[in-house]
């Protein structure tokens, strides 16, 4: 089974103020957020990470990761590792990358920690982009308002531009990784303007 997830900022005592998570310290964070991960995830699952894992040093990240079940697949964030130590490496199923592509349940999901409102094959129904970076913040009101700008001129051109992004932060979907369909369930999460 596939699960998403973006911007969990383990070790990041700021995130809580700055999102308003429940929590009062990092450390009950930390504890809690690991609990939701396991609880969902199989050792045998896949996990991406679009993006701000974890804040701090490659300490963190060696405390952290082993504590987390599933195959861990990282897109690359801004407040992520510049260089990633081998034993680090070793604990992800692949190198982190900037961009990736995945097939699930009939979808093509395109990965960036960026919203990118422009995406490889946005015209057809079945591919969706995944993204985080912009939590809650009018940034995000931004990416909606772009999406149904981007949505009217190409329908105004001829151009049958789909707008499939969703917005996978953590403080959307309980503080855990979530499936497909849970993703797309989440209205919260749709980056589309009412």
């Amino acid at each position: 089974m596939n699960y998403y997830t973006a911007d969990t900022h383990f070790c990041h005592a700021r995130a809580i103020s700055y999102d308003g998570r429940p929590w009062d310290d990092v450390d009950a964070m930390e504890a809690d957020m690991i609990e939701r991960w396991n609880r969902k995830v199989g050792a045998k699952d896949d996990v991406y990470i679009i993006g701000d894992f974890c804040f701090g040093h490659a300490e963190n990240w060696r405390r952290i990761l082993p504590q987390l079940s599933g195959r861990k697949h990282l897109v690359k964030g801004n407040h992520d590792l510049r260089k990633y130590p081998d034993d680090i490496l070793a604990m992800l199923a692949e190198p982190p990358a900037p961009l990736m592509f995945v097939r699930d349940n009939g979808y093509k999901i395109v990965m960036s920690h960026y919203p990118m409102i422009s995406y490889n094959n946005d015209s057809d129904p079945q591919t969706l982009m995944f993204y985080g970076h912009v939590h809650t913040t009018i940034e995000f009101g931004a990416v909606k308002e772009a999406v149904k700008a981007m949505k009217e001129r190409c329908r105004a051109e001829g151009f049958d531009y789909q707008g499939n992004l969703y917005n996978c932060w953590c403080g959307f979907f309980d503080w855990a990784p979530v499936t497909l369909e849970e993703v797309l369930a989440n209205e919260g999460a749709r980056s589309l303007a009412e």
